[in-house]
């Protein structure tokens, strides 16, 4: 049974949020030092990291953090820390920033305690580098468990369609599936229509994406808002 369908998006810097995550019980929560948080609450964010997985409590599933591309050195160095499982890394382009990060998490594990090479890393595709290099990034490191296709990004490098909709979605989704089935790597990713994306996705849109995400060969992927952690368990339970 896929343990990992659910990735709720939660931002490190909101008590609350995090809080209310913990509640709703998504399959990982993923604590965020990217998109949602302030540049102004970036070193609050990381330094409340502690905080934020005492305020999930024991019963919470995995915990992942996902970083910033622009300040990952800083957000790795903050997230190996006891009880996380993993990072979430956007944006890779080259084979060499994978095995960078990984040496930098291998020194923080033996510096905070970590078992040493526990943790993940899992990564989320955003352009078309990203893209031409899938294979070769998943490959970079032994600590690659999943892959992903990223969404905002997306638009900003290939630009959209009249539509609305992604410039070569399914190919791109169909490509970064193709790696990780081949290396044994988790695929993340649903396929989103136009207007009806990450934040401002219903629960029927949501719900869509995801079913057709499993078809396609996809097990999971983030979402956006608490709303959407049920739509997206119930589209990747394969009896549905």
């Amino acid at each position: 049974m896929n343990t990992r369908r659910s990735w709720m998006i939660v931002p490190a810097h909101e008590p609350d949020e995090v809080k209310r995550c913990a509640k709703i019980n998504p399959d990982v929560t993923v604590l965020d030092l990217e998109y949602s948080v302030p540049p102004r609450c970036k070193d609050a964010a990381r330094s409340g990291l502690k905080q934020s997985m005492k305020s999930l409590g024991e019963s919470h599933g995995d915990v992942f953090v996902r970083i910033d591309r622009e300040t990952r050195w800083a957000d790795a160095a903050a997230a190996v820390q006891r009880g996380v499982k993993g990072i979430v890394f956007p944006g890779p382009e080259e084979p060499a920033e994978v095995r960078e990060l990984t040496e930098l998490i291998a020194a923080k594990e033996k510096e905070h305690a970590v078992e040493p090479g526990s943790m993940e890393l899992v990564l989320m595709l955003e352009s078309a580098k990203g893209f031409w290099n899938a294979d070769t990034l998943a490959m970079a490191s032994t600590r690659v468990t999943a892959l992903g296709v990223g969404r905002v990004d997306l638009t900003m490098h290939l630009g959209p369609v009249p539509q609305g909709e992604f410039r070569l979605y399914r190919f791109l989704m169909t490509r970064a599936l193709v790696a990780a089935r081949m290396l044994g790597k988790q695929p993340l990713g649903a396929f989103w229509r136009p207007g009806s994306r990450g934040g401002v996705a219903s629960k029927e849109a949501t719900l869509k994406a995801a079913k057709e995400g499993r078809i396609m060969g996809f097990s999971g992927c983030l979402c956006a808002t608490p709303e959407q952690v049920s739509a997206v368990n119930d589209g990747f339970n394969v009896a549905k």
